[in-house]
């Protein structure tokens, strides 16, 4: 997609979309190609799954520390009754 046709998706303006697209670009997470004029970005989902499995360490943490707030938040409300 062009960055216009990115823009369009999103309460953005293009400068911030192309801002983004230009840090996203630098990480090898799109790439860039130019057709005549214009430039289309493409995602690169093999580095998406780079990103995920970084991520997954960080889930299980996640997911207990929510599951502790579910658990005290279901306390406080109990006790409000």
């Amino acid at each position: 997609m062009t960055p216009n046709a990115i823009a369009a998706h999103f309460n953005s303006s293009r400068q911030a979309v192309s801002k983004h697209l230009q840090i996203l670009t630098e990480c090898q997470l799109v790439k860039q190609e130019q057709q005549g004029r214009e430039v289309y970005y493409h995602l690169e989902a093999s580095k998406m799954k780079e990103v995920d499995q970084w991520l997954e360490q960080f889930r299980s943490i996640w997911e207990g520390r929510f599951q502790e707030l579910d658990n005290v938040l279901s306390t406080l409300k109990q006790n409000k009754r």
